[in-house]
């Protein structure tokens, strides 16, 4: 489950406060029972990354340990903090949403990242603190920066793939620095351009599927009732965002040609528009047209994971980018579904070859072939499935995964 740059394979929450019902967290550092955590983060809304922030606060919080969250504004990550007793405070950057940077805003970073530096500072120097967690990666210099004057330890937490460049060049800078104690990645994908840097510093530990993913039994009827699904129809779908790098337009590239073979199978598509892109849904939607419209589903807007996910027989997510993790691929294996993925990223780290489902190349005729097999056989699907769900009770645990950053963290 983790590895000094090694195999292993993480997942982010979808619940906030489950971290509630862990046990005491053993500690193995020279820190003082109490130890005063700071954590910091570039966004203040609610993405993957804020819901690992608040896992982490709250898994703090239940070691014994103080906890203080830095955010740039105001925004739900941020309320949600408050209104679980966390202190939250202004980091002077820009908040930072996801997608590509605009030249000016990456020339402008270091006079942000001073600037935050020496709020960090102040803070330090008033109050003191025990750890500086930087959960983000324009949140790394910011924290390196202060630590250099106060003394405190830096763990960073990386969950973003960089090869080459001048932001991998920055990391690995700050990853080098002697106030960086530690490293979380959260994929060998993630961990592999900074092994060089890094050295014993860094770790790959996975990110956690949500508890009410394995707790919660699947309401299959009802999750397929509210989709506009027969009882029996064969059910594949991807979840996510709509657009060019998910693989949507690959996916139905793929797949509608099977619609022929198989009567009974509907494609499905799940997610709200992109937010650079917001025309991908025009071709994705036009792409379903020159089909079978009737017979592939296109919400136009998010949904409920783990109520899509009950409705299907099979999970595709074709990434055309390099995916750091693939939460989605983890949450699909804790619903008992097979799961096929490109090779993207962190997601052959997931999804175990043949076992619980398939990896393939980002292509359609290789995606096609591996998905008919399991159109064609139950058994197998249920087969995978089941292998599926105990990969992810033996990898993605919260109580242990989240165990383990902290321990790894205060060490």
């Amino acid at each position: 489950c983790s590895s000094t740059f090694g195999g292993s394979v993480p997942v982010p929450s979808r619940d906030w406060g489950f971290t509630r019902h862990l046990l005491g967290v053993r500690r193995q550092s020279t820190l003082s029972p109490m130890a005063h955590v700071v954590l910091l983060d570039q966004y203040a809304g609610l993405g993957g990354g804020q819901r690992i922030l608040m896992d982490l606060a709250e898994a703090f919080r239940q070691a014994g340990h103080r906890v203080t969250v830095f955010l740039p504004g105001r925004g739900t990550a941020s309320e949600s903090l408050e209104s679980a007793g966390f202190p939250v405070r202004p980091l002077p950057i820009p908040d930072m949403t996801p997608g590509r940077k605009p030249l000016s805003e990456k020339l402008a970073y270091p006079i942000h990242a001073r600037r935050a530096a020496k709020v960090l500072r102040r803070f330090l120097d008033a109050g003191g603190a025990d750890l500086i967690y930087a959960n983000a990666p324009r949140t790394f210099l910011p924290a390196v920066l202060a630590a250099r004057h106060t003394g405190t330890p830096v763990t960073c937490g990386l969950h973003l793939i960089f090869e080459g460049g001048l932001e991998h060049r920055l990391l690995n800078w700050c990853f080098r620095q002697p106030e960086v104690h530690r490293v979380v990645f959260c994929s060998s994908a993630v961990a592999a351009p900074f092994k060089a840097g890094c050295g014993s510093k860094g770790r790959t530990i996975f990110y956690w599927v949500s508890p009410r993913f394995l707790k919660e039994p699947p309401e299959r009827a009802a999750a397929r009732q509210g989709f506009g699904l027969l009882p029996h129809d064969l059910a594949v779908g991807v979840l996510g965002r709509i657009s060019r790098t998910k693989g949507q337009r690959l996916f139905l590239e793929a797949l509608l040609p099977l619609l022929p073979a198989y009567p009974r199978l509907k494609l499905l598509v799940a997610g709200a528009a992109d937010f650079e892109d917001p025309a991908e849904e025009t071709r994705v939607r036009a792409a379903a047209a020159a089909a079978e419209p009737s017979r592939v589903v296109i919400t136009g807007r998010m949904v409920e994971s783990m109520a899509f996910l009950d409705a299907l027989d099979l999970l595709v997510v074709p990434s055309l980018w390099e995916e750091p993790f693939g939460l989605v691929a983890v949450e699909a294996m804790a619903r008992t579904l097979p799961v096929v993925v490109t090779r993207s990223g962190g997601l052959p780290e997931i999804v175990e070859h043949g076992v619980t489902g398939f990896h393939v190349e980002k292509d359609a005729a290789a995606l096609r072939r591996a998905v008919e097999p399991l159109l064609a056989d139950p058994v197998l699907r249920a087969r995978m499935g089941e292998a599926g769900r105990a990969r992810v009770e033996a990898l993605f645990n919260p109580e242990r995964r989240l165990r383990e950053i902290v321990e790894f963290a205060l060490g």
